[in-house]
């Protein structure tokens, strides 16, 4: 495992450095975690996008994109996602490792230097931000949106969430609305970046062979000019299941309905149990071998797809399935009833072991991709301490029978939403 020493730099900001020789790129990333609020979501979510385009040094996407060419061939990235119930913005930069550099370049440094341009010195006129740069990151927002509700599986889940976690920060979409979007304005998405910059909590990340001393004076000197406040960073909310289920059905025009059962459980970070929980997930629903899969999906054919997501940061467990309408009620008291078989404990010794295999090879593959590998520290963040891939594969493979069925007997139906087509209203 990676020596992980994560060490304050500043009110409220982290430096985590993920040491890594296996690749000959470094990646440095800067996110931001707000917690998640539905008037403040779409002026949040737009700001890595805006950010990552241009800034004062380079006004235009031509001037940027020469400048990354010169280092290499560096390349800009962004995202918004969600932890627990924060919204974390992300701004990084993955660039050629100062190994290979020629004339002992320091690359990094040099890309540090272009990243700390774009978060803190962005283009600006009369003091906000640009109207043809917001007005241009508005619509790639509302576009990506809109893909989620085109895409009727996430649709479905995001749908499901909501239902579920009203009044719940976690019910909350981390991109906002598309009147939200289109309701924004310049003076409104630079009081945003502001805010944001003040009083989010601010994890620095380095994966690589990086040099970080100058990179880490770099990012001090940058927030030192901000007025960083003692950030927020609230717990997710631990929600009991209702005495009485939730049911939506809801119609659009679809081929295939969707069915999304959400469930909650008491095991969530920083529970001993939530490797059981996961475990526990991956057979019910989330391997090839799962009972879902297996019964409901190809034994008796009632879904085109059935598979089980857990969310151990807020102890949410969702089954999403792709089904034909008349079908509902038999796949919903099938996939009810391979819960029910886990939590008596009717599941072979070999289907657990084959479980517990798929699942630390899923952790062991994640090394393979430097994204993934900095994606999976950047979820620890709010744990108790940092378990590298290889570690989680091993922790795995310690959970037993009565772990499995312990966390079984936590999960309790919440919520039962439908998507149907537009023809059962009739």
């Amino acid at each position: 495992m990676p020596d992980l020493t994560r060490r304050s730099i500043g009110e409220g900001i982290d430096f985590l450095p993920i040491a890594n020789h296996q690749f000959k790129t470094g990646l440095l990333t800067v996110s931001l975690h707000l917690p998640l609020q539905k008037e403040a979501a779409a002026q949040n979510a737009i700001l890595p996008q805006l950010l990552a385009r241009t800034c004062r040094a380079y006004p235009d996407m031509t001037a940027l994109n020469e400048k990354l060419a010169q280092l290499y061939g560096a390349r800009l990235f962004d995202n918004v996602g969600r932890l627990g119930e924060n919204q974390v913005l992300s701004i990084g930069i993955l660039f050629l490792d100062d190994r290979y550099a020629l004339d002992d370049t320091s690359v990094s440094d040099q890309c540090a230097e272009l990243l700390c341009d774009l978060l803190f010195d962005p283009a600006l006129e009369d003091e906000k931000f640009r109207a043809a740069d917001v007005e241009r990151e508005k619509r790639v927002l509302t576009e990506v949106i809109q893909s989620e509700i085109v895409d009727k599986r996430t649709y479905s889940k995001n749908r499901c969430e909501q239902i579920m976690c009203e009044g719940e920060a976690y019910g909350v979409s981390r991109y906002g609305t598309v009147e939200q979007v289109a309701a924004l304005t310049p003076a409104q998405v630079t009081k945003a970046w502001r805010d944001a910059l003040e009083n989010a909590y601010v994890s620095v990340s380095t994966l690589g062979d990086i040099k970080s001393d100058a990179l880490v004076k770099r990012m001090q000197e940058a927030f030192s000019r901000c007025n960083r406040k003692k950030p927020e960073r609230p717990a997710p909310q631990i929600v009991p299941a209702p005495a009485k289920v939730k049911e939506v059905a809801e119609q659009l025009p679809v081929q295939q309905a969707k069915l999304v059962l959400g469930f909650r459980t008491s095991i969530a970070e920083p529970s001993d149990e939530v490797m059981a929980a996961r475990v526990m997930t991956a057979l019910f629903g989330g391997t090839p071998t799962s009972k879902l899969f297996l019964n409901v999906r190809e034994k008796l054919s009632l879904c085109y797809y059935c598979a089980a997501r857990y969310d151990r940061q807020k102890g949410v467990l969702l089954v999403e399935s792709g089904i034909e309408r008349p079908n509902k009620e038999k796949a919903q008291a099938e996939i009810l009833r391979q819960l029910d078989d886990l939590k008596q404990g009717k599941f072979t010794d070999e289907e657990l072991a084959a479980t517990i295999l798929s699942v630390q090879n899923s952790f062991r593959t994640v090394s393979d991709s430097q994204f993934g590998l900095g994606n999976w520290y950047e979820s620890q963040l709010f744990d108790r301490r940092f378990q590298s891939p290889e570690e989680a594969a091993e922790s795995a493979g310690r959970v037993t029978r009565d772990q499995v069925i312990a966390a079984a007997k936590t999960v309790t139906l919440d919520t039962v939403y439908l998507l149907e087509g537009e023809e059962a209203k009739a």
